[in-house]
Parts: C-alpha cells; structure tokens; sequence
C-alpha cells in the first residue's frame, strides 16, 4: 500500500529526534528503573514494562513522538552527521565521485545563506511554464513535468512487479493528488475535520501570497485547490479497501486505459516521462483515474493552474527559503502533529540526503557500524524462527494438509536481506552542482523517478532493498518473498551483542518473526512462494483464517487510542497479525534454544521468560503528542504502543505463566476469547 507523500514524510520523520529532551541513555538490556512496578503486569503489561521511561521522559519540542526506535535512530545520525561533514568539506578535493555528490546534495542544504538569498527565483521557470498553461493538453504536459520531479499532482505513475506475474516489473497508476494525509480528511462531516479543512485553505492561500499572489488571487486559488482535491478524495480508495491485493490489481492494456480515461493523451504522457508505450500497465484504482479524466475535460484551465502551482510550492516549501519552509511547517508540523519547534537544520539535510542517495551514505555508515559477527547472529536467528515457524505450521489443525504443503514451500523460499545491500546503487548518471538547495532535490527525485521508470518491461530486480542501511525499521516486501532487516536497526534495544538470549529473542527475534508472519497475514497470505498473487490456499482455510483474523479486528476495534478514537481493526489487521505472530514465534524459537539446557538464572529477579517479554514491550515505549495520535489512528496501518505490546500478550498462554497472570484478568484473555492463528 502506498501511503500519501505527506503521511509517508511523517511517518518517516518518527525516526528523528533530539537527544536534550530525552531521557538518558539506557546502558542495560533491560533496566529495571524503566519499569513501573506499582502497576500489575497482569492489569496493564505496557505502564508495567515502560511506565518509569513514561514518566520521566518527554517528547523533544521537535517531533510529533519520542520513543526506542527515536533513540536509536538519534545515535545513528550522531554518526552520519559527522560523515556528511566531512563529506561537504571535501567536495572540492574528494576522488570519490559518490562522496562528493553526498558532500554537494549535504552541502547545498546546509549552505542557508544560499537558500535564503535565492528565495522562489530557483522555481521561477517552473512555475513559469505553468503560468503559461492555457489549453487542456498543456495541463496534462505540466502535470508531467511535475511527476518528473515526483511531485505526485493527480495521480502516481511508477514500476511495480507485476502482482500476477512478479518476475516482471510493469507500469503502473495510482491515485495521488491529495495535500492532506488522506480521503477521510477532505470528507468527514465532524468539527474537528472541519476546522482543519479551514486551516488547509488558509495555509493554501498563505503559500500562494509568499508566492507573488495577491490577497483576492490566493483566496480564489485556494478554493479552486480545495475543490479540485475533495473531488479527488471522494474517488479515492480508502486506506482499508486498499489492503486487498485483488482489489487493486487491474491489468488493463493501452487500449482500455484509453477508454477509461480519454482525456490524457496517454502517448504524449509517457513519451515526457521517457516510457516506452507499455502494452499493459495496472490501473491500480480504476474509479480514481476514470474521475481524475472527467476533471481534466471539465474543470478550468485556471484551476488547473491553481493546483499545479500549489503541488509544486508544497513539495518544494521545505526546501525554500524560511517564510515557505515555516509555513510548510505550521501547517504539516504544528497543525496536523501538534509539533511546536522545527528540527535543527543539519537533522532536516541529514534526513533529506538519506532520501535522495542513501546507498552512498549508507557504504559509509556500514563500514563503521555493522559487523560481520552481527550479520551472522542475526541470520541464525532467523533460522531458528523459521525453524519454529515451520512446526507450528506442522501443529496446525485448521489448515488442510494441500495448504501446509503450499505453506512450507513459501516460507522456505524466504530471501534474508540483512544489513546492506550486496550491490549499491549506482548514482553515475545523478548531476547535482554547488547550486541551489532545491534545484538538487528536484534533480535527485528526477534521478530516482527515471531509475525507476527504467524497470519498465525488464525482469524484476529481486536484489533491490526499499529501505537505506541506517534506517531503524524492518520489512516483508510480499512480491519479493523477501525479509529486510537494515543495520540501523540491529543495535539495542532491539539487537544487543551483549544481552542474554531472552532479550535479543524478545526484540529483534520478535521484529524477525513480525516479517516472516507479514508473508502469512490477511494480505500477505495471498502471494505464493514466487510473490505471485495466486490464490493458493484452499476455500476451507480461507474462511478458517478469515474467521480466527477477525477475533483479532474486533480485539482493535475496542482498544482507544486517544480521546474517544478507537484503533481501526481493519486497518491495522496485517499489522496486528504480524505482531501477535511474531511474538508467538520468537518465544517458540527462545524456548527451543534452551532444550537440554537448565533454565536461565533469573537477572534483577526477573526470570528468562518474564526478560523476554519485557523486551518486547520496551521496544514499543513511547510518548506521542494527540494531534499526531489521531492523525495516525487515520492514517497508519499500524496500532498504537500500548496496544502493540498488550494486544499480543494477552493471547499468549505463555506470558500469562511468566507472570503468574490468571484467566479473565486483561492480559491473560480466557481461552475462549484468545486470538489463535499461528
């Protein structure tokens, strides 16, 4: 599921933080002072686990949350800092052509003299050529223009593998075009929606004044803006019909793309954005693109000129001068996530390089802080969690031996992607220059646009990674069959050289096993061992699954995630699959490495099997600010903390013996009310 650009840029932002509000480092695996032993685990595991970290910690003024993930992201950016320095301080005298192209992109960001000087000039041709637009397929050819600098007005065209056929990568058409989070955000009738409507069109109309427009210009814009994206957003798909992987294939040849939307002029489209005509592409939202084409016929070419503006503005607000990046600001930042002080600006360029050539950055964050003895541990762990995985395959009694079979042969053929890339990026052919900021940044989403449009009608490159080495964060790419594990995220609290079994099965062999299971979730489940959508388990184990999964989307549904907001069970199913199985296997797998071995010795009087659900839990602390937790509850397919570690737990029979838990209490669920899957 692609998630719109702004949510994408949040949800990527959790990574980042500032240390000076944070609470001191945690030298322990497990720190007893974290824990808040006033509370029964039994009653409230979370506030048990993670209630003294809570209580003395505080979200930096900075960012929307603070939590395990933001701390080790904040270590691992100590680190990059210092090699993006150096890197900019050596532009001129470098060998290293990858270097200095880290040095210009890092070094134009950083140079603010620069950016402020320059102002809106680096946009003015630009915004130029969209002035100028006066016929229809002029809006179409500007809306090209943008896509090149993946500026996603109106809709998203990229490569994808085919979802039937994953061994070839085909083009394919999203829905796109929203400045908002999402669809709902253009569409619920409540008053906390309409107000921040309200604020979108006034941050619109303030955008397009610092812009050169008047007061009665911005005003009449604005409105055309907001118009233009609520009729996109009522043709939009919501987030949780998109979890159906049928439901956004649609493999549709030239000639029907033409009849469903006659107004592009699809040819001279893909001939700007340097495609070949593809026979077929995947129309991913038909009932999207079929009323993007009754727009382009009937709204306004003035309109249109509004709206292309405005994209354009907001994708390149950040990296403009500070009027634009501090609107930007207020309204992404502070209005929608409650945020209150923008990042330091070496944290906003650190961040935006990793974006545009984070496989250069990455060759040089690997090589100082990821070892080949850590590879080799982690790679054995996920033997032992397949390993496990496997016999509780074998164990089931719900699935028919057909499925099994199909089952064993998918996660045997699992590929392990850990730490980094076996083969980098090649960035020859990005030119950047010691210009201005923003000129960089389009050109280095024009470097990642055309690479990726490249893949068109060749084979799939099953070996490319989605995520750069330093990012704390893991993955299951189901048209792959692939795991991710990046070295950001093999450090403490999740991966500890140092800690006993317990806590490494408890974390990282948890996330290991939150992947592995993501292949079998509700989405996941219907891609076979090629990471071909095919359908293959038999009509029986699927309504079996079906009816165990939705235990689980009730179980979300009555969980409150801030004010009176409840998770989204439907949205957040794959997600909560994932934890409760992972958390299953990996405890599996840490009781099968003790086989004939006597039982650990307890450690500040917690007991292995207590230590490696606790581990669990405190990889999931955190403090978050309300704005940002009801735009998550929106947006993001994931449940909050409290329930990410209470969910799981309270289906294992196993915790509930770790803690002496009894039946009925909150998190030891009767065996009649339990969650059970895998």
């Amino acid at each position: 599921m692609r998630l719109p650009t702004l949510v994408r840029r949040a949800l990527a932002a959790l990574a980042l933080g500032s240390p000076a509000a944070a609470a001191a480092q945690q030298t322990k695996p497990l720190e007893p002072a974290n824990m808040d032993t006033t509370c029964s685990a039994c009653q409230n595991f979370y506030q048990y686990a993670n209630g003294g970290w809570i209580k003395r910690s505080t979200i930096p003024g900075d960012r929307p949350m603070w939590g395990s993930f933001h701390e080790l992201q904040d270590q691992n950016f100590a680190a990059l800092r210092q090699v993006l320095d150096q890197a900019a301080a050596n532009v001129g005298t470098s060998s290293d052509a990858n270097l200095r192209k880290l040095g210009l992109f890092y070094g134009s960001c950083m140079d603010s003299a620069q950016v402020e000087q320059a102002g809106l000039r680096p946009l003015a041709g630009e915004l130029g050529r969209i002035a100028a637009v006066r016929t229809r397929p002029q809006v179409q050819s500007a809306m090209a223009r943008l896509h090149q600098r993946q500026v996603n007005a109106g809709f998203f065209f990229h490569s994808t593998p085919d979802a039937k056929q994953s061994g070839r990568t085909i083009a394919e058409i999203s829905q796109a075009g929203l400045g908002m989070p999402d669809r709902d955000y253009y569409l619920k009738p409540d008053s906390a929606s309409e107000t921040l409507r309200r604020e979108y069109v006034a941050h619109v109309g303030r955008m397009l004044r610092l812009a050169g427009d008047d007061g009665a210009a911005a005003a009449r814009s604005s409105r055309a803006v907001m118009a233009m994206e609520t009729a996109l957003a009522k043709a939009s798909m919501t987030l949780e019909a998109q979890r159906d992987p049928e439901a956004i294939y649609h493999l549709t040849s030239i000639a029907d793309l033409r009849r469903a939307a006659p107004t592009v002029t699809w040819p001279a489209y893909f001939k700007d954005r340097g495609v070949a005509d593809p026979a077929q592409v995947n129309l991913a939202q038909p009932d999207f693109i079929r009323a993007l084409d009754s727009l382009l016929a009937s709204a306004a070419v003035a309109d249109w000129r509004a709206y292309l503006r405005w994209h354009l503005l907001a994708a390149s607000a950040p990296a403009l001068s500070s009027p634009f990046a501090e609107e930007s600001f207020r309204f992404n930042s502070t209005v929608l996530q409650g945020v209150k002080e923008m990042q330091p600006r070496w944290r906003r360029c650190l961040e935006a390089t990793d974006n545009a050539v984070g496989e250069i950055l990455g060759q040089a964050y690997v090589r100082k802080h990821f070892t080949p003895q850590a590879k080799a541990r982690a790679l054995e762990m996920v033997r032992n969690i397949q390993a496990e995985f496997r016999g509780r395959l074998g164990a089931l009694t719900w699935m028919s031996p057909a499925t099994k079979a199909k089952a064993y042969r998918k996660l045997d053929a699992i590929g392990n992607k850990i730490g980094y890339p076996d083969r980098w990026r090649d960035y020859s052919n990005l030119a950047l220059q010691d210009g201005p900021y923003v000129l960089n940044l389009h050109r280095a989403n024009a470097f990642e646009a055309r690479r990726d449009l490249a893949k068109v009608n060749r084979p799939t490159d099953r070996s490319e990674w989605g995520m750069t080495p330093p990012t704390v964060n893991a993955s299951y790419n189901p048209l792959f069959n692939h795991i991710t594990f990046p070295a950001g995220i093999m450090q403490p609290p999740f991966f500890d050289p140092k800690a006993d079994d317990a806590v490494n099965y408890g974390g990282m062999g948890a996330v290991i096993g939150h992947e592995i299971t993501h292949g079998f979730d509700d989405e996941g489940r219907q891609f076979d061992a090629e990471g071909n959508l095919s359908g293959w388990w038999d009509s029986s184990d699927t309504q079996a699954f079906s009816g165990r999964a939705q235990v689980l989307e009730r179980q979300a549904g009555g969980f409150v995630a801030v004010d009176t907001l409840r998770v989204n069970g439907k949205l957040t199913l794959g997600e909560n699959i994932a934890d409760l199985g992972g958390l299953l296997i990996a405890y599996g797998a840490y009781r099968r490495s003790l086989q004939g071995k006597p039982e650990p010795a307890p450690i500040d009087g917690l007991t292995g099997n207590q230590r490696f659900f606790l581990a669990w839990a405190q990889i999931w602390r955190s403090n978050i600010r309300p704005e940002f937790a009801r735009m998550l509850v929106t947006v993001d397919p994931h449940g909050p903390a409290a329930f990410r570690t209470n969910g799981p737990v309270s289906n294992i029979p196993g915790f509930a013996e770790a803690f002496g838990c009894k039946a009925g209490e909150p998190m030891a669920r009767r065996e009649s009310e339990r969650v059970q899957i895998w």
